[in-house]
């Protein structure tokens, strides 16, 4: 089965601490329903639940990843090809940065008439997943690690989170290069590196007011999920309304 993972950056109204020229706030909902927030003991409860409702405004925009194909047992755990971010989106905030107040994440599979589908943690468990938001100054490039003992593994190890520093060696990796903070002073790269498994859908990845990552020029996003195919295709039918149990067997398929 092909499905892709979707990103929902959010961003704040003020980049660089000033305003950005067309920032139009945006009134939609979360991408996956309102947030469930528990209360600090003796704390205020003051973070905010819809990204609509951020003080001064957000607006955001949204990234696919390359498709993964998998078969069911199998586990998808390699880095997805870097994509660029909407060239609206590149064109505005180029020599500029980017206040990023939080992110949502689906994972989404299109069917035979073309309409697009969240998949179910029953028919693709997501274990956890990395990602990085790239900037024009900073570059991407591809490399193939020998193994644990390669001079490179331990710098690409301590980049990633979810399982370690494990890393899948016979999986060719993506690392983030180039420096560190712009010529306006501004981070060229960031990791979003809350990037919990299961539960992803209904965890609020955000920040409190006044906090946000901030990359100068964003460009493009790289994200490297780990996912394991438990869709039994015998037993276990998508196209309802609600998402179906797990059935352990051994229905095969694409």
């Amino acid at each position: 089965s092909d499905f892709a993972m979707m990103a929902g950056l959010t961003l704040g109204s003020v980049a660089a601490g000033t305003p950005m020229q067309g920032f139009a706030p945006s009134h939609q909902d979360n991408m996956n329903g309102e947030y469930p927030l528990s209360k600090t003991p003796g704390g205020k409860a003051s973070h905010i639940k819809r990204f609509a409702d951020y003080p001064g405004g957000v607006e955001s925009f949204e990234v696919y990843s390359p498709p993964m194909t998998t078969l069911y047992s199998q586990v998808w755990w390699s880095p997805l090809p870097p994509v660029d971010l909407p060239a609206d989106i590149v064109r505005r905030y180029n020599g500029t940065a980017m206040a990023l107040v939080g992110w949502e994440v689906d994972q989404v599979r299109r069917t035979s008439e073309g309409v697009e589908k969240s998949v179910p943690m029953s028919a693709s468990y997501n274990h956890h997943w990395d990602s990085w938001l790239i900037g024009a100054e900073a570059r991407v490039r591809k490399v193939s690690l020998s193994g644990p003992d390669d001079p490179a593994a331990a710098d690409l190890a301590g980049r990633r989170s979810g399982c370690g520093a494990e890393l899948p060696w016979d999986q060719p990796q993506y690392v983030v290069e180039g420096p560190e903070w712009s010529v306006r002073g501004h981070p060229t790269h960031a990791a979003l590196t809350s990037g919990n498994g299961g539960e992803f859908r209904k965890t609020l990845h955000g920040f409190a007011p006044g906090y946000a990552l901030v990359v100068d020029s964003p460009a493009q996003l790289q994200i490297t999920p780990m996912n394991i195919d438990t869709w039994n295709r015998e037993s276990m039918d998508l196209s309802g309304p609600v998402p179906p149990p797990f059935v352990a067997g051994g229905g095969g398929g694409a």
